[in-house]
């Protein structure tokens, strides 16, 4: 009896432990199938790309912004730039490069040749022929007498400003014998011009400058008065 009893309790324990030990393998198969990775599916994959390719999108987008904001700035700077540097450009704006000189082989001769034309009353060709030989440059004593006809060619073209503008330049002159014709012709020009209270001021003028001039007589009679009324003694 006693040797049945031992041989059930052995049974009985052989029976567990094949439990114990079957449940301990299953355990850990369960285990090492939880602890293997899976493979990712084609729709995962195409997902995760997706999702990449949607934050690249954004960043682009805002890369796009940003660029169109830098641009607009650059184009208003530009057109800021462009409107100052016109102010400036006003600002400074250089007078246009005189034209060459002309070139006259024999100023005496021209000169001769615009008396000529002045005595025959050509006046706008006379003048014209004196500008020429006064931008050509020539010698100061021709200079002045090139100024003094050219008043008298204004003169007669009844343009009494510009002929007073050319007769006042021969008193810049320090030795000029055209300084008592120019001063009885700015008198002249202002009587012309019916200029009577300035006229009858640049004839008393010319009386105390020039006393002894031929063309006292002239100046005595505008003013109505006698050289010695007039003119001081020396």
């Amino acid at each position: 009896m006693k040797k049945t009893i031992l041989l059930w309790t052995a049974s009985a324990f052989l029976s567990l432990s094949l439990i114990i030990i079957g449940g301990c393998a299953s355990a850990e198969e369960a285990t090492e199938e939880q602890a293997q990775p899976t493979e990712p599916s084609e729709l995962d994959i195409t997902k995760q790309r997706l999702d990449v390719c949607t934050k690249e999108n954004a960043q682009l987008k805002q890369q796009a912004t940003r660029l169109e904001q830098d641009a607009r700035n650059l184009t208003a700077k530009a057109a800021e730039l462009e409107t100052r540097l016109a102010e400036e450009r006003e600002k400074v704006k250089l007078p246009p490069p005189p034209p060459p000189k002309p070139v006259i082989k024999d100023a005496d001769t021209e000169y001769q040749s615009a008396l000529t034309l002045f005595k025959q009353k050509n006046y706008k060709e006379a003048a014209d022929k004196l500008q020429t030989i006064l931008d050509a440059g020539v010698k100061k004593d021709l200079e002045d007498n090139c100024y003094y006809w050219l008043g008298e060619s204004y003169f007669g073209m009844k343009d009494y400003n510009t002929a007073i503008s050319n007769f006042e330049k021969i008193f810049g002159y320090k030795i000029s014998e055209k300084k008592d014709d120019a001063a009885i012709m700015i008198a002249n020009s202002y009587w012309a011009m019916g200029n009577k209270k300035e006229a009858e001021k640049e004839y008393k003028k010319f009386l105390e400058k020039y006393p002894a001039s031929p063309y006292v007589k002239r100046a005595q009679e505008r003013l109505g008065t006698k050289a010695k009324e007039e003119v001081p003694p020396k």
